[in-house]
């Protein structure tokens, strides 16, 4: 008998000692290691009453390599939209482009007089020109106007929310068209959803909001109201009061009567510019005042009147433009761009309206019908979506319920797709832009190397006179010091917060988290 050498034995005896991954429950060193940091996080003092659930994984295996309550269903804020976005996605592509044309209804005669109607077809675009930069991608601010109400700092695009109708009436004109008796928003592409808010509509300007920008004057005045984009479709009553230097913000916005809005409260005399916001009840005439505007901006003579209601009546049957003259027409940038506008800055309504897209692209046209499309394409990918709850596409209802496993599963199908660095890139990055932007902690390793969508719900404790934060989230990719790529999700629920810099803390232990995962992994 022999024996082979002894070094060798040696070197595989010190390998099992050294990199023999496992303690006795399975763990490897690295994730002991990990795991001593997110202990030291998560059992500080504010997280007392908080549920956690966390989840990292190898996405190149789908190997989880450290978890914990990870199959608990949490409440998960706006991780919700990486669900509708994916759908969405694989629904339409993420080069799939709306197109809305202009027909002209009727005969025009060598005069330019259009015996008829103008008809807008609403796409389904949801920027409808907007937001559109020269590069053909979509603005955005790390703090969208679509939060002004919710959060302070909210900053206006520079791009112009009319920019689409302008470029419309522009062909219109050209066209030879210089005289309309109306023109017509055509929105029966799916049922208007007006349960949500902002409303959910096929046309859309300005993500059917109106802003309303407050510039303060001296204590004890009137401060400046501005409202974008213009348009005769609203005035303001302003009563609003400029109160000391250092005052908090107290602004209400209501609509009432219809096409007035007051604006009440106090404003600081050092706060300077604020943005605020206030819904669009009708998309469809709003857009049409909008429209016409335009037109005659552009020397276009429309009889009817600019403001009123929507003459829905006066269009063709529906989709029976075959024989009206399109004369104008308008195409979005590809749908990714869109998806990485509502994951950056976590925009509910583009959320939501995936939903309605969905039900679209299925030839249905409510709500209801978008949710279970959702599901079909979700379990098309092999998600076992029965093992969670979604009642919308944005994160706002109490119905929606995910488990840290299931949205790291999502993300590791997301990373298999022809698409999947687009969409890795569509994500908030951590300490650099979207909600993400200001949730770097001046220590984090991770700056600039966390790809991942955040979650926030939170409500008010009467009883206690505080804020709870029912869910603070964190779902996406890392690009991890070790050159790897990692999936991770991490959902925090319950956490009683005194202020919006508590909120944002929370935030920063979240993307602490994801700078662990960053070093060890």
């Amino acid at each position: 008998m022999t024996f082979a050498p002894c070094i060798p034995i040696v070197l595989l005896i010190l390998l099992l000692f050294t990199t023999g991954c496992t303690d006795s429950r399975g763990v490897s060193p690295t994730s002991l290691q990990f795991e001593e940091k997110f202990a030291v996080i998560t059992s500080a003092p504010q997280y007392a009453h908080t549920s956690w659930g966390i989840i990292v994984v190898d996405p190149a295996n789908g190997i989880p390599l450290y978890e914990r309550n990870a199959d608990e269903l949490f409440l998960p804020g706006s991780t919700t939209k990486l669900f509708s976005s994916a759908a969405i996605l694989e629904a339409l592509g993420p080069d799939y482009r709306f197109v809305t044309p202009v027909y002209a209804v009727g005969d025009v005669d060598n005069t330019g007089n259009l015996d008829g109607i103008l008809a807008l077809v609403a796409s389904g675009d949801l920027t409808m020109g907007g937001r559109t930069l020269p590069d053909d991608t979509v603005e955005y601010t790390d703090v969208d106007h679509g939060d002004a109400n919710a959060l302070e700092g909210a900053i206006l695009t520079r791009t112009d929310p009319l920019a689409g109708l302008e470029y419309l009436a522009s062909q219109v004109k050209a066209s030879g068209i210089r005289r309309v008796s109306d023109v017509v928003i055509d929105d029966r592409l799916f049922e208007t959803a007006d349960q949500w808010d902002p409303v959910l509509s096929p046309i859309v300007i300005n993500d059917n909001l109106v802003d309303i920008i407050i510039t303060p004057g001296v204590p004890g005045t009137a401060p400046v109201l501005a409202i974008r984009p213009g348009t005769a479709a609203y005035t303001l009553d302003n009563r609003v009061t400029t109160g000391p230097a250092g005052s908090p913000l107290s602004i209400a916005i209501t609509e009432e009567p219809e096409g007035t809005i007051m604006v009440s409260g106090t404003i600081a005399a050092d706060a300077g510019q604020v943005n605020q916001t206030c819904s669009v009840k009708n998309p469809a005439a709003f857009s049409r005042t909008l429209f016409i505007e335009a037109l005659e901006r552009k020397g276009i003579d429309v009889t009817a009147r600019a403001t009123g209601g929507n003459p829905g009546e006066k269009l063709p049957e529906k989709g029976n433009y075959s024989g009206s003259r399109k004369v104008a027409e308008i195409t979005s940038p590809p749908l990714i761009e869109d998806v990485k506008l509502t994951l950056k800055v976590s925009q509910n309504m583009h959320a939501n309206s995936y939903i309605m897209l969905l039900a679209m692209a299925s030839n249905k046209t409510s709500f209801y019908e978008g949710m279970k499309g959702e599901g079909r394409i979700l379990s098309s990918l092999g998600l076992d979506t029965m093992s969670i709850s979604l009642g919308d596409g944005a994160g706002g209802v109490n119905e929606d319920r995910i488990s840290p496993r299931i949205a790291a599963h999502l993300l590791t199908i997301m990373h298999t797709r022809p698409y999947a660095e687009r969409f890795v890139k569509a994500q908030p990055i951590l300490g650099v832009d979207g909600s993400l932007a200001t949730s770097c902690g001046v220590d984090n390793p991770a700056c600039g190397h966390v790809y991942a969508k955040t979650g926030t719900s939170i409500n008010y404790d009467p009883m206690n006179d505080r804020a709870i934060l029912f869910a603070k989230s964190l779902a996406g990719y890392v690009d991890t010091k070790s050159g790897k790529r990692i999936v991770f999700a991490v959902y925090a629920n319950n956490v009683p917060i005194s202020s919006l810099d508590d909120m944002t803390a929370v935030g920063e232990d979240l993307g602490s988290i994801a700078g662990r995962i960053y070093e060890y992994y």
